[in-house]
């Protein structure tokens, strides 16, 4: 009996399937950091985490310490208090989504798998490059504000004020509220500042500033330039800054991104002096972007920050938290009434910064000053 020998033939998908076109944008949005600056950033610092769950995102500050107390020789009576020191702090996932179409006159013009497929990998390509390059300046948005408020809690979500300078102090007094946490100082403990200085100088409780922001303006008299302006003042505010956020939190932040404008005039007043440099190595140089150095900060500047500030940034204390496996999602469904094949893109992500107390910001608007 002759041996009976079967051919199987592997037979091609109509189309790409949506686990692949996922697989090709997870691709297509790495390059994309460089649409991003502070998108590439946070996932150069290993910033960016994935697959989390729940109908918000929650995380639990430590805003209170425990302090000590001298004994009283032998024997000691300790007193064994029950202290909570962490609050829960909750915000709502964000989202964004963007669609496209392709009509079934393009798939019969581009008949063919070849010309088919290549005439939608050039629209996920297309869309997941506008998707960045939209998403990018979402994140210095306050997501509490009312024009704003279905945006991602971005950087200006923590950084309100009162609109006045803490009395004494270059500092401005924070007013708002993060996670449902005030930001105020204040709230709890209290504080004994120097002799005719103001917050941050002196010593009291951990609570009393514990979820409040460094906001410093550039253009406070007490910074002593020549003219009290961004131009004459910019090294000290980021050195008054820079230092009370090493004395009460014990870091130095990474990065200072600032608004372009600013850096401009900032390296003008440098002209004689050049003492920025340029940065050797970090997480954006190898992503192609040059950016520069200041006192061992790195300087950057990008489309989206705000007019005339500038943030000092912490990113150990930054997360980006997106609910799927990948920033940016596609799922692709047929309309057989309009013969249209529907592509939509999405994310479902907040920023989450554990603390403002590790955040600082450079501001003008609180004294009136020309630049």
């Amino acid at each position: 009996m002759a041996e009976t020998t079967t051919t199987t033939h592997i037979s091609t998908s109509s189309r790409l399937s949506v686990r692949a076109t996922n697989d090709l944008i997870r691709r297509e949005i790495a390059p994309m950091n460089r649409l991003s600056k502070m998108y590439a950033d946070l996932q150069g610092a290993g910033q960016v985490s994935f697959g989390h769950g729940g109908n918000q995102t929650e995380w639990r500050p430590t805003l209170m310490a425990r302090s000590i107390r001298p004994g009283a020789g032998n024997p000691s009576g300790v007193a064994f208090n029950q202290v909570t020191t962490e609050k829960v702090c909750q915000l709502p996932w964000r989202t964004y989504d963007l669609g496209e179409h392709t009509t079934k006159m393009e798939k019969l013009a581009t008949q063919g798998d070849a010309g088919y497929f290549g005439s939608i990998l050039k629209i996920v390509k297309q869309l997941a490059k506008d998707f960045m390059r939209d998403y990018g300046p979402k994140l210095y948005l306050d997501g509490n504000a009312t024009a704003t408020n279905k945006d991602v809690h971005g950087l200006e979500s923590w950084f309100g004020d009162t609109g006045a300078l803490i009395t004494n102090s270059v500092f401005v007094n924070p007013s708002d509220t993060y996670g449902g946490i005030s930001t105020a100082l204040g709230v709890t403990g209290s504080w004994t500042a120097e002799s005719g200085n103001g917050w941050p100088t002196g010593v009291g409780d951990v609570e009393y500033h514990s979820f409040s922001p460094f906001i410093v303006d550039y253009n406070a008299t007490g910074l002593g330039g020549s003219n009290n302006n961004w131009t004459n003042q910019w090294e000290r505010a980021i050195n008054r800054a820079t230092t009370f956020q090493m004395v009460l939190q014990g870091i130095t932040p990474n990065s200072c991104y600032i608004s372009g404008t600013l850096l401009a005039q900032a390296k003008d007043s440098l002209e004689s002096k050049q003492r920025f440099t340029t940065t050797a190595d970090s997480n954006l140089v190898k992503l192609g972007h040059r950016t520069l150095m200041y006192d061992g900060i790195e300087v950057v500047t990008e489309y989206g920050i705000p007019q005339a500030v500038g943030y000092l940034l912490y990113w150990p204390e930054l997360e980006l938290r997106v609910m799927a496996d990948q920033l940016i999602e596609m799922e692709e469904d047929y309309d057989i009434r309009t013969g249209q094949r529907l592509y939509k893109l999405d994310t479902y992500q907040n920023l989450v910064c554990s603390s403002p107390a590790y955040q600082g910001k450079l501001v003008g608007d609180v004294t009136a000053a020309g630049t």
